[in-house]
């Protein structure tokens, strides 16, 4: 039996789909349909069966349903959920998530349909999400930040 022998002296700060706060939120629980599974903070859409899921992507964008929550009871390092699997989902609260452009607080949140990246950009196909805002500072391209689903 393998017994922690190094503690780092700090935590991680956030990772992509942690729960931010322990304000009141909503959860939902979603069976993925992508056979490549779904990783941790991403946003998925109705998927082709009843309490089913999917990665936004550029075959298949249907109606934005939540974010994916990390799940703790999964192996520490694993990258997300698998294929069949139940999927806590956030539609109502705030999540850790990466965005693919630099965010500002109460910024609008917009999804990229070909491949369901975070953005606050009003593309021509970008998906705006409703009563959704950016809620942390100042945040550069691809580094962590909150989403706040209204």
């Amino acid at each position: 039996m393998a017994v922690q022998t190094n503690y780092s002296e700090n935590i991680r700060r956030a990772v992509p789909g942690m729960i931010v706060d322990m304000i009141p939120k909503t959860l939902l629980s979603r069976t993925i349909e992508d056979s490549a599974g779904v990783g941790f903070g991403i946003a998925v859409c109705q998927g082709t069966q009843d309490k089913s899921v999917r990665k936004f992507s550029g075959d298949f964008v249907g109606k934005f349903v939540g974010i994916t929550v990390r799940e703790r009871s999964l192996n520490a390092e694993a990258d997300g959920f698998k294929q069949y699997d139940s999927v806590r989902l956030i539609t109502k609260g705030a999540v850790w998530v990466l965005p693919t452009v630099a965010v500002a607080p109460r910024d609008p949140v917009y999804l990229v349909p070909s491949t369901g990246a975070f953005s606050n950009v009003a593309g021509v196909d970008n998906i705006l999400v409703p009563g959704a805002s950016w809620d942390t500072r100042t945040t550069a391209a691809n580094q962590i930040a909150q989403v706040r689903l209204g």
